[in-house]
């Protein structure tokens, strides 16, 4: 090889590596996970996409049931979690909680034919409970109460409808949207919502280096209350399409634009 051309291989090389870096990096995207048809959730998906997009990163989102997206997320083999409680990261470790919240979720009552004030957990022993298999906070906090866990908002409504529940609890928007959904009727919300939770964004030790950058994005938005105006503007969309009997928009999130 001549001289001239190993010194052409080398400056190549060089250059390769100088502008490596700052190509990846343009073209860098996560995927985050989270569970599947859920309205704060997909208020979160879309309050992390436009974080993330400020940064230069595109963001894709796999739906998983809740206990596999957190494992998923926890052994890096995803980037992170859209949205969790607060204190994950206590039980899964290799999860960097980010501050500060991005939305929240509030546990409510459902009812026909009680009407309480909603006075704590213990205000609800006297009735009939019904909750989705699987929402924890519905679940532990009734548990030596008479409550039953349903598989789906369709059979836990119907259950309600012929007495078999007194009452239900559920996320106060989920249980909103299903009922436009399914075209139930006849049902009141008691307040005031039984329990608050904020929702925070999780990402992979991994991705450490990002945290302080997406946290600062998050208490910009907060500030200015941007983080308000998009959860607003996503239930707004979310319960329009409710009534009309249309999917969510969570594959290609063209109707929040």
């Amino acid at each position: 090889m001549s001289n001239k051309l190993y010194l052409g291989c080398v400056l190549a090389l060089i250059a390769s590596c100088l502008m490596g870096p700052k190509l990846v990096w343009a073209q860098t995207s996560l995927v985050l996970v989270t569970p599947p048809n859920r309205i704060d959730t997909v208020i979160s998906e879309v309050i992390t996409r436009e974080a993330y997009k400020r940064i230069g990163i595109a963001v894709k989102i796999r739906k998983y049931p809740g206990e596999r997206a957190l494992r998923l997320a926890n052994s890096g083999k995803v980037d992170g979690e859209v949205q969790r409680i607060n204190g994950i990261a206590a039980n899964y470790h290799n999860l960097i909680q980010v501050h500060p919240a991005i939305n929240y979720i509030e546990g409510t009552v459902f009812t026909r034919t009680k009407n309480f004030d909603v006075k704590g957990w213990q205000s609800l022993r006297p009735y009939r409970i019904g909750y989705i298999r699987g929402i924890k906070f519905a679940e532990r906090n009734t548990k030596n109460m008479d409550s039953s866990g349903v598989g789906d908002y369709s059979r836990m409504f119907q259950m309600l409808g012929k007495g078999r529940f007194e009452i239900i609890v559920s996320p106060r928007l989920n249980g909103l949207y299903q009922m436009k959904q399914l075209g139930i009727t006849g049902v009141r919300v008691l307040t005031p919502a039984i329990m608050r939770f904020d929702l925070f964004h999780y990402l992979h030790k991994k991705h450490s280096n990002l945290v302080p950058k997406i946290s600062a994005v998050f208490a910009k938005m907060s500030e200015t209350g941007e983080l308000a105006k998009i959860r607003k503007h996503v239930i707004s969309v979310t319960m329009k399409r409710a009534e009309q009997k249309l999917p969510l928009c969570d594959k290609d999130y063209a109707c929040f634009d």
